[in-house]
């Protein structure tokens, strides 16, 4: 499961034997979202909640806003 940055206190991974969507799954204090890429002019979204909670959800998905068109290179790079 390869981090693919890791930022104020979120680590951002992409697991390796995974399915589409391009996705990420952001890891947080034993908490855990996962985000739904953004494509084709829309923003990341989330996808499912695991206990964390919503501030630390808002600033996950400002962080992938931010970072969007990476992990989308990272996703392809992964899965092709």
């Amino acid at each position: 499961m390869p981090t693919i940055l890791r930022r104020s206190g979120f680590e951002f991974v992409i697991r390796t034997h995974d399915h589409q969507p391009p996705h990420v799954h952001v890891l947080h204090g034993g908490t855990e979202v996962v985000l739904n890429l953004g494509m084709e002019g829309k923003p990341p979204f989330v996808r499912e909640m695991r206990g964390m909670s919503d501030r630390n959800i808002r600033r996950a998905l400002e962080i992938a806003v931010e970072n969007n068109e990476v992990f989308l290179i990272e996703w392809r790079r992964i899965h092709g």
